[in-house]
């Protein structure tokens, strides 16, 4: 039989799902008479306290059963996840297009869902969203939400997103809004396409629906050495990221008198290879596009610096091999100096070359195992090995090229560690080596 509804996977002990009788297998198919399509739709009609629960049976037959949720914090399921809504553009700059064979399977998944943006703050278009999904979110209150815009002229969006015509990004941005929407915009500049006075009429066309987009992330380009030959487009340079500085901070400044925001917030990688000395936490107002690389450096900076102040001494000196990718380089080996000084510590930092998707990839985030391991030949590396965090999947523990933390201990024959989620974590784990 077709699915029709949610399936539930496990049922907890002692849950109101266990005491009707529920099992894994069994279909949820509405709550109250409103049809259930994934697991946020049930999240949100199972809010309420008293609810009627239509259930289709492994057995084919259908029972409703009243359920009075006041006195439980949940029904005590778990479901099946929803399919993925995947992308139906065609976008220049697509980085997943320019993967790679052996690339980790995950990041293959072109997705543009609505879901996945509420959740986890992927970036989507708008551009399959239907006037019945523009009600959903509306009406479910999945805000905020996180749009690629990219440029905000039909005729040049249409040809970033590889699109035969328009679609309606006003509207439908309109339409979230008036519904209490609120949007975090993403603009992915790429140099002599929508930079100069495209990018200006962008960040300003979006400004106009302030306060309903609550900001403006602009990212570089990202150009690896794989993909169609669409992709042989100018890359950013030292030069070209200082030229932007200079053209987006007057705007800024006028926003920030404004509205009291930035609004129009620029990623870590124009300062970093720009050379530029990055702003103060003030200017990332609540990081809200932290995720996007805008600000995250600084968060890492002003949470070293606390930490630094905060933790005890060492047991005992540390010996240990730190290893980042080429642009966020000098930055930790400032930190790990006066880490070092700090804890009487032996610590080093080593800059791995990214050869999986080629030498203009200078993120840590996007490190390959091999390339680690290969980084670390020839090098004493102490006690242990340290990986970026942001190198190693929350899904599968796996790094890009899909090898694993342990693949790369074997490798260099000393454990590897991911560095954490956050600073504390950082500093938990080599104090702990103590």
């Amino acid at each position: 039989m077709t699915a029709k509804g949610v399936r539930i996977t496990a049922v907890e002990k002692g849950s109101p799902a266990q005491r009707l009788g529920l099992v894994p297998g069994d279909e949820i198919l509405s709550v109250n008479g409103r049809p259930v399509a994934d697991e946020l739709a049930l999240r949100f009609y199972l809010a309420e306290e008293e609810v009627r629960i239509e259930v289709l049976r492994a057995d084919g037959s259908t029972t409703e059963f009243g359920v009075d949720l006041s006195l439980d914090s949940s029904l005590g399921i778990r479901v099946e996840e929803f399919r993925t809504r995947t992308c139906n553009n065609a976008c220049l700059f697509c980085f997943i297009d320019q993967l790679p064979p052996g690339v980790r399977a995950n990041l293959k998944v072109k997705d543009d869902d609505y879901r996945l943006s509420f959740l986890h703050g992927n970036y989507i278009t708008l551009t399959n969203l239907s006037g019945r999904e523009l009600d959903r979110i509306v009406e479910h209150a999945l805000s905020p939400l996180y749009v690629s815009v990219h440029a905000t002229d039909p005729i040049l969006r249409t040809r970033m997103l590889g699109r035969r015509k328009a679609d309606d990004l006003d509207g439908k941005m309109r339409k979230l809004i008036a519904g209490g929407i609120r949007l975090h915009t993403q603009v992915v500049l790429m140099p002599g396409i929508n930079d100069g006075p495209h990018l200006e009429k962008t960040v300003f066309d979006l400004y106009g629906y302030h306060p309903g987009v609550n900001s403006v992330a602009i990212v570089p380009l990202g150009l690896s050495e794989h993909g169609p030959a669409k992709h042989t487009y100018a890359p950013v340079t030292a030069s070209y990221c200082r030229e932007l500085l200079s053209q987006v901070a007057p705007w800024q400044e006028k926003l920030r008198r404004e509205t009291g925001r930035t609004f129009a917030y620029l990623a870590d990688e124009w300062y970093l290879q720009g050379g530029v000395p990055l702003p103060a936490a003030v200017y990332y107002d609540e990081f809200a596009q932290i995720e996007d690389g805008v600000g995250m450096v600084r968060r890492f900076l002003d949470d070293f610096n606390a930490e630094m102040r905060r933790r005890p001494r060492a047991k005992r000196q540390l010996r240990a091999t730190l290893v980042t990718g080429g642009l966020f380089r000098p930055v930790l080996s400032d930190c790990i100096a006066r880490f070092n000084r700090r804890f009487d510590s032996a610590l080093q930092v080593v800059g791995a070359e990214n050869r999986f998707l080629g030498r203009t990839i200078t993120v840590a985030g996007l490190l390959g195992g091999q390339d680690i391991a290969d980084a670390l030949r020839s090098v004493d590396l102490g006690d242990s090995v340290i990986i970026p965090q942001e190198s190693v999947s929350r899904v599968d523990g796996r790094l890009i090229d899909n090898l694993t933390p342990e693949d790369i201990s074997l490798s260099v024959a000393k454990p590897v560690f991911a560095s954490g989620r956050t600073v504390r974590d950082f500093f938990a784990l080599l104090l702990d080596q103590s």
